[in-house]
C-alpha cells in the first residue's frame, strides 16, 4: 500500500472541484459512512473525536498535515485517527486511503480492508487509484494465516483437512484463507475434531485436553 499523501507529493486537497463538491455532500448527507464493517473501524478512529461543525477544507487540511506527523512518528492509531477527522471535515477520499495504510500498520487487515471497501465506495477514484485498491484489497484477503496446535498430553498427530498430516504436536502450521477441519488424534485418546475460520492472516489457536477423550 502506498505510503501517506504527504508534503512533495500530490496532496489530498488537489482536487477536482467535483470531486470535491462530490465529497462534501458525502460528509454533510451521511458522514461518508459504510457498512456496519466500517462503522467498526470509524468508531475506533473516532473514540477520542467531537466533530461540531460544518465541512471546513482549512481544517480538514491541518487535521491531514497532523495524521501525516503522526504516521512518520509510528503513532498509527493517532494517524488514523486524525485522518478519518479530516475526511469528516471534507478532506478528499484519499484520506480514507491513509486510514487503511495506519490500520494496516496497526496490524489490523480486516480493518485496513473495511476501510478500503469504504475507499473504493467513493466516486471520484481515478483508475489507477481504484485499482491499486482493489489489488491492495485482494492482497489482505488472501493473507495465509498461521494455526498452532497443543494438546494436554503433547504428541498428538494434526490433520488438516483430511489431507495435511503434521505432529507431534505442538505444532504450527499455515493455512491459507477460509474453512479448515483439524482432526487431532493420539494413541488411546479418541480424535477431536475442530472446524476453524482463517481471515485476514490472524493466528489461530487450538488447545486440547485430550486426557479425558479416552477410547
Amino acid at each position: 500500500m502506498s505510503e501517506p499523501i504527504v508534503d512533495g507529493q500530490v496532496t489530498p486537497f488537489e482536487m477536482p472541484p467535483r470531486a470535491f463538491l462530490l465529497a462534501m455532500a458525502c460528509v454533510a448527507a451521511a458522514g461518508c459512512s459504510g457498512g456496519a464493517g466500517h462503522s467498526r473501524a470509524a468508531a475506533d478512529e473516532t473514540a477520542d473525536v467531537q466533530l461540531h461543525a460544518r465541512p471546513n477544507v482549512a481544517a480538514a487540511r491541518q487535521l491531514d498535515q497532523e495524521g501525516v506527523q503522526r504516521f512518520r512518528e509510528g503513532r498509527y492509531a493517532d494517524a488514523a485517527r486524525y485522518f478519518r477527522a479530516a475526511y469528516r471535515l471534507g478532506g478528499p477520499s484519499s484520506e480514507l486511503w491513509n486510514v487503511a495504510r495506519s490500520r494496516e500498520r496497526l496490524d489490523d487487515a480486516e480493518g485496513a480492508c473495511d476501510t478500503i471497501d469504504e475507499y473504493l465506495a467513493q466516486r471520484d477514484l481515478s483508475p489507477p487509484d481504484r485499482a491499486e485498491a482493489e489489488r491492495e484489497a485482494r492482497a489482505l484477503r488472501s493473507r495465509a494465516s498461521v494455526v498452532t496446535v497443543t494438546t494436554t498430553p503433547a504428541g498428538a498427530l494434526v490433520t488438516i483437512d483430511g489431507g495435511q498430516v503434521a505432529g507431534p504436536t505442538p505444532i504450527s502450521v499455515e493455512v491459507p484463507p477460509g474453512p479448515h477441519t483439524i482432526v487431532v488424534r493420539r494413541d488411546g485418546n479418541a480424535a477431536e475434531t475442530r472446524r476453524i475460520e482463517a481471515r485476514f492472516g490472524r493466528a489461530i489457536i487450538v488447545s486440547l485436553d485430550l486426557g479425558n477423550a479416552h477410547k
